[in-house]
């Protein structure tokens, strides 16, 4: 009697052992299938892929080549510009898993891209590592076979120096380049950038606009999206949270107080100050899914418009000199 009891009491405990071990893998299961759900959320990217693990914080994948002015206070006695090229994207997200392996050119052009030669050409230089490059007869300069090294977040510093005495009337522009020469799916990296002085008698202007070059928004999971200009003064950022929301890094970064109505449009200031800071990439998730309506505004990609409605706007407002 008592060795039946006890093998019922065994066919009892392993039946309860495997409901239990049913209802664990069954949890682990609905888990790893929540766990799935929740990554698959979209973060913010220019082209779909690894293109934003090879960036810059002045030269993009823009094709359009236009000049950009940088520009420097009028007590500043040295206006260089300091390029940075990176393995990962300006948010810090991650950085590349491969080496990158690249060469950077510069060339000394005008604002329309032909080439400057001359003896003033000797008044601009480019510095890598301690290396200074003057340009010479063929207004280019190069570094080749620079890499990238993939077992951290790194970066290389190019110092643009431009020749002062130029500054309130030049028109000559430094094309810089930053080409991969292993990564296919890497796109190179390059912007025209110029310098000039500003005064007080110079009025500060400050612009927004997307700078991501895809045909349609559609095709992109978040957007970039570049505050610049020059002066002092307030930037008022305007979004609708209905379609996209700011960066957590961003907002963190500067301190954001963000305001939202009832109909979901968020509101937040930054000072901005040309002489400290002239350019604010901000990166937009998405909140909802695409919209088949989504569109660029203009041929510049100035905003996103779903049936007039935009994602993002700004407005500035000129510090006066009364004002702290």
């Amino acid at each position: 009697m008592k060795d039946k009891f006890i093998k019922k009491l065994k066919r009892s405990w392993l039946a309860i052992w495997i409901a239990f071990a049913a209802a664990a893998l069954s949890t682990i299961g609905v888990l790893a299938a929540y766990t799935s759900v929740s990554s698959v959320k979209r973060v913010v990217s220019t082209q779909k892929g690894a293109g934003m693990l090879f960036s810059s914080n002045y030269l993009t994948t823009d094709e359009n080549d236009l000049p950009r002015t940088i520009t420097f206070s009028s007590m500043e006695n040295s206006p260089c510009v300091t390029v940075n090229v990176c393995n990962y994207p300006q948010t810090l997200i991650k950085h590349n898993d491969k080496d990158i392996t690249y060469t950077l050119t510069v060339e000394l052009v005008d604002s329309n891209g032909n080439a400057v030669t001359g003896e003033e050409t000797a008044k601009y230089s480019v510095e890598y590592n301690g290396e200074k490059k003057t340009f010479g007869s063929n207004s280019e300069i190069e570094f080749s076979l620079l890499k990238l090294m993939a077992d951290d977040f790194n970066k290389h510093e190019f110092v643009l120096t431009f020749d002062k005495s130029q500054l309130t009337k030049s028109d000559i522009y430094m094309r810089v380049t930053a080409t991969p020469t292993h990564q296919a799916e890497l796109k190179p990296l390059s912007a025209k950038l110029g310098v000039i002085y500003i005064n007080n008698n110079t009025s500060a202007t400050w612009t927004g606009t997307f700078i991501d070059n895809a045909n349609s928004p559609k095709d992109l999971d978040g957007f970039n999206y570049r505050l610049s200009g020059s002066g002092e003064g307030t930037v008022t950022l305007t979004w609708n949270t209905n379609y996209v929301d700011i960066s957590p890094w961003f907002k963190n970064t500067y301190n954001l107080i963000i305001s939202k109505d009832n109909s979901g449009i968020a509101t937040a200031t930054l000072k901005v100050n040309s002489a400290e800071k002239n350019q604010y990439d901000i990166q937009f998730y998405r909140t909802n899914g695409i919209n088949s309506a989504e569109q660029w505004s203009d041929g510049n990609h100035t905003n996103i418009t779903v049936t007039g409605t935009g994602f993002v706007s700004m407005s500035f407002t000129q510090s006066t000199a009364t004002e702290n």
